[in-house]
């Protein structure tokens, strides 16, 4: 039976999953388990929702060859997971291939990783991935963006969901999460670079914020509420917001909505960008400035072609197909077989097939959208290209994004490839993804 503290960790879980729709009910779900108490927490409370959520639980540990004693934290983690009849899976990367000179040994790591279980979960037929990350995380995270300099969606913090990758823990505070992992009598993981003051994140988990819990002890909750007030201002404009619709807001937000709503008459209230008005005895939310909302058109998903052949499927609310086929590894110049696009045409774009996280979508831009450009430096935000190359601002969302299944943008047709998936001299399958606009077919 389930003590007072574990029912409000499972109750947490069960409502942010709920709350966001992060699990369909009856999906194949992989946890990815580190080993460390966050991703035990995850793996033994979503164990213990799986009846009521109708999930199947597997879960996957990542060896990034960095350190000797991972391969024996591997077995372990395997060990625990099968004792409690989770099937789990050592999955080993090379983090060296993903180094680059302006890429961090952590950020490397990092896309390692989330590339991994990506493709993992593909080839178990998991609909989505589930990772460890906690309130105290989402506190760091936005404490570490606003150090660094963000904007608004920035602020917004972690999110709850991106491509198959949810995060069910991110209501619960790290001090719940050890009480919760202490009674189920299981042993974390220590990683000890979690202790390493040489990067920064870490120093700003152990020195910064205990310095401003001296200040304000509730710096945490503040921080989670600036989060909340960001997400809420990236809603979206003139969106009405139903008693249906007020649980699937941030916690914080929703309450302050309700209030305004049990007010009735003509109330209203400012809120980042924006106002929120009592209407008919509905909450209207109505964005200003650079918050609007852009429409968006359905989402098109793309396999892996096979060998000789080809995959095509239309984009849902556009005139695009969307083809991709196989192609030799020799990139040499040629010229272009009748009815063949060119390699390079602004209209086609060229990957390694190997080094793709399939499947693939396509879908509209969205805010924050990033991209590494071929032959550029850094990381773009996808709005910067766009006013680069004149764009206006009302066909932005007719432009085509190709994303992968770890939800790295790879393509904005018209204009930019990404660097991820690039082909090179250690390339051996080719992939010509190429747009085709049915109008200009008919």
């Amino acid at each position: 039976m389930a003590g007072p503290g574990e029912k409000t960790l499972l109750s947490k879980i069960l409502d942010t999953v709920r709350t966001h729709g992060l699990i369909p009910a009856g999906a194949r779900v992989l946890v990815g388990l580190s080993g460390g108490v966050d991703s035990l927490a995850l793996l033994l409370g979503l164990q213990r929702l799986a009846p009521r959520l109708r999930t199947e639980l597997l879960a996957a540990y990542v060896d990034h060859g960095l350190r000797p004693e991972a391969a024996a934290e591997g077995a372990r983690v395997k060990a625990t997971c099968e004792g409690r009849g989770v099937s789990c899976h050592v999955v080993r990367v090379d983090v060296g291939a993903r180094r680059g000179p302006h890429v961090s040994l952590q950020d490397a790591a990092r896309r390692a990783r989330l590339d991994a279980l990506a493709a993992h979960a593909a080839s178990l037929g998991c609909q989505v991935v589930a990772l460890g990350h906690n309130a105290d995380d989402q506190a760091e995270t936005v404490l570490f963006r606003i150090l660094r300099g963000t904007g608004v969606r920035g602020l917004a913090g972690i999110p709850y969901r991106r491509g198959v990758f949810v995060r069910p823990l991110l209501d619960v505070r790290r001090a719940e999460i050890e009480r919760f992992v202490a009674r189920q009598g299981v042993e974390p993981v220590r990683d000890p670079s979690n202790e390493d003051r040489r990067f920064s994140r870490v120093r700003l988990r152990l020195d910064g914020l205990p310095a401003l819990a001296k200040e304000n002890p509730r710096i945490v909750e503040a921080l989670l509420a600036l989060a909340d007030d960001a997400r809420l201002q990236t809603m979206g404009r003139n969106a009405i917001v139903t008693n249906e619709a007020l649980p699937a807001l941030p916690p914080r937000a929703s309450a302050r909505l309700a209030r305004l709503a049990a007010q009735g008459g003509s109330a209203s209230l400012d809120v980042p960008g924006g106002r929120v008005e009592v209407r008919y005895g509905q909450l209207a939310f109505e964005a200003t400035g650079r918050a609007a909302a852009r429409p968006l058109p359905g989402t098109a998903r793309l396999g892996r072609p096979t060998s000789g052949g080809q995959v095509e499927v239309a984009w849902p609310g556009s005139p695009f197909t969307l083809v991709a086929r196989l192609l030799p590894v020799d990139l040499g110049p040629r010229p272009a077989a009748p009815g063949e696009r060119g390699l390079h045409a602004r209209d086609a774009a060229l990957f390694d097939a190997d080094c793709l996280v399939w499947p693939l979508t396509v879908r509209s831009w969205h805010t924050g959208d990033r991209l590494r450009p071929r032959k550029g430096r850094g990381r773009r935000k996808l709005q910067d290209l766009f006013v680069d190359a004149k764009v206006p601002r009302d066909e932005r969302p007719h432009v085509p994004v190709l994303v992968d299944a770890a939800g790295q943008v790879l393509w904005v047709a018209g204009l930019r490839a990404s660097e991820t998936g690039a082909p090179n001299e250690a390339t051996r399958t080719c992939v010509q993804i190429v747009l085709e606009n049915r109008r200009d077919l008919a």
